[in-house]
């Protein structure tokens, strides 16, 4: 491997969320003293990320079909009968989610929202601002009862709930729908994906 691969490979390493420069060239020789099997399963898993993975219709989070069991454009989640309708819980991403949802503390439904809003610049292209107002409205129109806001007790995190409750105030009056927030347990700059199962169920019961 030249050293030109090297530091391009670093560089792609660079990109994934919270990892530095060191960290990346770690990574990186770390790959090095690896034997073949490992780096070509390595590579085939990549590869087939995107092809065996597909992005639910209706909550927008990354599932798998194969595993799931399903044939439908729609995650388990959103095509389980059994959970409770009237609830639906807006996080920032797939990994705010699954933590939600392994805590076994919410038996609802869940829309990821793709970003945070930040304070005085442009809205990022990847936030799902329409598909979440297009999402609340139709499932206010089959008995939804309460839009919990979940994301990361930081001033990023407080910045999208204030929006978002701003945008989703025309249908919560309409509709008579309760916008909510998780309550207190949430300690200030804690992230919702690290935050263990017993602090998010009382934040959840505790929601204001």
């Amino acid at each position: 491997m030249s050293s030109s691969v090297i530091l391009k490979l670093r560089d792609y390493f660079e990109r994934f969320p919270g990892i530095g420069p060191r960290q990346a060239q770690r990574f990186v020789y770390w790959l090095l003293n690896e034997d073949a099997v490992f780096i070509k399963e390595l590579g085939e898993l990549l590869l087939n990320l995107k092809n065996e993975t597909k992005q639910c219709n209706r909550c927008f989070r990354f599932f798998t079909p194969s595993l799931a069991g399903q044939v439908s454009q729609n995650c388990a989640f959103c095509d389980d009968l059994n959970r409770d309708k009237p609830r639906l819980l807006i996080v920032e991403k797939d990994t705010n989610l699954e933590n939600i949802e392994k805590a076994g503390v919410y038996n609802g439904h869940y829309f990821v929202l793709g970003d945070v809003v930040p304070f005085g610049q442009t809205i990022p292209k990847n936030i799902r601002l329409k598909e979440l107002f297009n999402r609340a409205e139709q499932d206010s129109k089959n008995g939804l009862k309460e839009i919990i806001l979940a994301f990361s007790a930081t001033a990023e995190g407080d910045n999208t709930i204030r929006y978002l409750e701003k945008i989703l105030e025309p249908l919560a009056e309409k509709y008579k729908i309760k916008i909510s927030r998780f309550g207190r347990g949430l300690s200030t700059g804690t992230e919702l994906e690290y935050i263990d199962r017993d602090t998010l169920k009382n934040a959840l019961e505790n929601r204001k």
